[in-house]
């Protein structure tokens, strides 16, 4: 993985802190939403340098795919565990972040939830200008600003 953080990378990490299968050196994405595996084997493979050979795919019913790499899970990690003081402005790389959370575990219906957000995560949040109580979002039309460019969900909903 390179050094330095991209929209790309950033979207992953975001992934990936609220992945629903976490292993200390298995990265990967459940998802219901094929452009959403899509785009996690894309970014793995280019900006990530996973060879495609590496990446497991789900089988069946189960959208899903993911890899075996102990120094980009500790690197994916490290930027989850900094995510206050990396993702402090609204840039492309908080923005992406942000998308990748939502994609993996948010929803849209009559409100905007991202489901289990914690209190580095509300804290986060709150200095990008997003309110938050418990998993929803209190400004909608804000956060939806921020994310549309970097989100699969939004772009299916036409949202713009």
């Amino acid at each position: 993985m390179k050094s330095e953080l991209t929209p790309n990378i950033c979207y992953i990490a975001g992934l990936f802190s609220k992945s629903s299968r976490r292993e200390k050196n298995y990265v990967s994405v459940n998802t219901e939403i094929t452009e959403l595996q899509q785009r996690f084997i894309e970014i793995a493979v280019n900006d990530l340098g996973i060879p495609p050979s590496k990446i497991i795919l789900g089988r069946e019913s189960e959208i899903s795919a993911g890899f075996y790499h102990s120094r980009v899970a500790k690197q994916l990690q490290d930027i989850i565990n900094r995510e206050t003081f990396v993702f402090k402005t609204s840039n492309g790389l908080s923005r992406s972040y942000l998308a990748g959370m939502f994609d993996i575990a948010g929803h849209y219906i009559k409100s905007v939830e991202i489901h289990h957000v914690n209190p580095k995560d509300a804290l986060m949040l709150e200095n990008l200008g997003i309110h938050t109580k418990g998993d929803k979002i209190m400004n909608i039309s804000k956060f939806i600003a921020l994310i549309k460019d970097f989100s699969i969900i939004i772009k299916q909903l036409n949202l713009d």
